[in-house]
């Protein structure tokens, strides 16, 4: 029998500033029923109530309750949302999928891609949907920026970077415990890994880093990670395990993507982030958080350069839930079997092209719903996985926990690469 079509009755456990965010931008969705919200305080709670509230005012007052517990057994819940901090992710979890709700995560989903899959393999029993709140790829940008990549459109690519730097979190926080966060790969990286992933294929290498403060805190961290793909007809497969026969059946491309995340910005300074991916003809460079400005150029040919002006005159000006869907259906029908590499024997022109989107908080928005409507087709439909899939966040953890960490740095300690150990800087 199927599941019965929205509304759903949506109960939100956990009241941090996250939770007060998706009630705001849910609450628009015909399809989002906020049923109850759990947290800790009357405070919280009743920030996130109102967050929803300002777009929904004749709604039935939704039920409060102290502990997410309490809301998971709630009868009258179909779907719960958990937004609790990370340590909290799994076992939570595995109650609310034993009471029989669909459940949304907020990443990373588990401290670990073990207890991820036990999760996931429990839904999948339980005949419930199951996702983890990865957005990034709902981002239009996003998704343009994998079409160029799977298509050549500037040659191969041979190098990217990815460069976060945010606001401190506060001394003391959970954050900075990984006990209840995992560390900065796993509690935030995790995004990251999901688009770089995608835009450049499996992991077959990875080594973290990361710089620990005099407190005990490590603010910094970055990665090395080895992307494979194997492309073949112009699309991006994803990598499998080497074998003899392998290299010659599909030509592999490696790509050496560096990760770095900060958590250093003094509270009035910019936070930046940014994306930066050379490939033989040029370069790609994506700004944002939630990415709102790309920048192309390089030496193309007139079809290369039509090709990603049309893919780029396919993405919204305003913001919109459908945006990044909008440039897959465009693409997917419209883009060629076979890559775009340019031979050198063709003739090219420069070319250079700057998009930006305003209004961030409504793009923001757009990407949190784009996922909820996401996982309302997952339990409408039991055979779709969802864009970004419990296997996906599975292996994006994975990754974040081969990140974590390989080697370490002590603030006022140097290594001593002959010996292998550290000693003191040098006045």
């Amino acid at each position: 029998m199927p599941y019965p079509l929205p509304p759903y009755r949506v109960g939100i456990a956990g009241a941090g500033a996250f939770a007060e965010f998706l009630a705001g931008a849910l609450a628009p969705l015909p399809e989002f029923q906020l049923t109850a919200v759990a947290g800790h305080t009357d405070e919280k709670r009743q920030r996130v109530l109102d967050a929803y509230r300002h777009h929904r005012s004749d709604a039935a007052p939704p039920r409060e309750y102290r502990e997410a517990s309490e809301l998971i057994h709630d009868p009258d819940i179909d779907v719960v949302i958990l937004t609790t901090p990370p340590h909290l992710h799994a076992p939570l979890g595995e109650l609310a999928l034993t009471k029989g709700k669909h459940l949304l995560l907020e990443k990373p989903g588990a401290l670990t891609s073990a207890a991820l899959k036990s999760n996931a393999q429990l839904a999948a029993k339980q005949r419930r949907a199951f996702a983890v709140n990865l957005v990034l790829r709902y981002n239009p940008l996003v998704e343009a920026v994998e079409w160029m990549l799977r298509h050549h459109l500037l040659g191969r690519a041979h190098h990217a970077s990815l460069h976060n730097a945010a606001h401190r979190v506060t001394s003391g926080h959970w954050f900075w415990n990984r006990e209840l966060s995992g560390g900065i790969f796993i509690e935030h990286g995790v995004h990251f890994f999901e688009v770089g992933r995608h835009w450049f294929g499996e992991p077959v290498d990875a080594r973290g880093f990361a710089a620990t403060e005099a407190n005990g805190e490590q603010s910094r961290v970055w990665a090395s990670v080895i992307h494979r793909s194997c492309t073949r007809q112009g699309h991006v497969q994803k990598a499998q395990l080497p074998t003899k026969e392998a290299g010659a059946e599909s030509p592999n491309e490696y790509v050496p993507v560096q990760y770095y995340h900060g958590f250093t910005m003094e509270a009035d300074a910019p936070e930046s982030t940014q994306w930066e991916v050379h490939c033989a003809q040029g370069r790609i460079v994506l700004e944002g958080w939630i990415p709102q400005r790309l920048y192309v150029e390089g030496v193309l040919t007139a079809e290369q350069a039509e090709l990603i002006d049309a893919l780029l005159d396919t993405i919204p000006t305003q913001p919109a839930a459908n945006a990044g869907e909008q440039v897959r259906t465009w693409a997917a029908s419209r883009f060629p079997s076979s890559d775009r590499t340019s031979s050198s024997s063709v003739s090219r022109l420069p070319y250079r092209r700057t998009l930006s989107l305003v209004d961030r908080q409504g793009w923001y928005e757009a990407m949190a719903q784009a996922r909820f409507l996401d996982f309302c087709r997952m339990i409408q439909d039991p055979n779709w996985s969802g864009l970004v899939t419990p296997d996906d966040a599975a292996s994006d953890l994975a990754l974040a926990e081969a990140c974590t960490v390989s080697e370490a740095w002590q603030e006022g300690l140097s290594r001593d690469f002959s010996s292998n150990q550290t000693r003191p800087l040098s006045p």
